[in-house]
């Protein structure tokens, strides 16, 4: 896949395998090849990342974790779309916050879960 991937996009796997592969590991390296995937993925984020933007724009209001993570299951077959949530209130593009939830059905105790929305 790597041969495949590489002529597809040659700058982009020289910077972060060829070089990393083949040349001695610096700070400047390293930094420049997580740099490179960073901006890879920012790139693609609508691409990525529409489903879970859309979902919650069109939701308009909080959604905790589990009630995200069940949605995307149930709906797409995604699993652990939280992670994806993260990096998108990392960049800016979501908004983290906290919804109450009972431990269980017929529990009287509310506990604070991570929640995100689209702001």
């Amino acid at each position: 896949m790597i041969p495949q991937a590489t002529k597809l996009n040659p700058d982009f796997f020289a910077i972060v395998y060829h070089d990393l592969l083949n040349a001695r590991k610096t700070a400047k390296s390293v930094e420049a090849a997580l740099d490179a995937v960073d901006g890879y993925v920012a790139a693609r984020t609508p691409m990525l990342y529409g489903l879970v933007l859309d979902h919650l724009r069109d939701v308009g209001e909080p959604r905790s974790a589990t009630d995200i993570d069940d949605h995307f299951a149930r709906n797409f077959g995604i699993q652990s779309v939280t992670t994806a949530c993260e990096y998108l209130a990392d960049r800016g593009l979501l908004t983290k916050a906290s919804v109450p939830i009972k431990l269980t059905r017929h529990s009287n105790i509310e506990v604070q879960e991570q929640a995100f929305f689209h702001a």
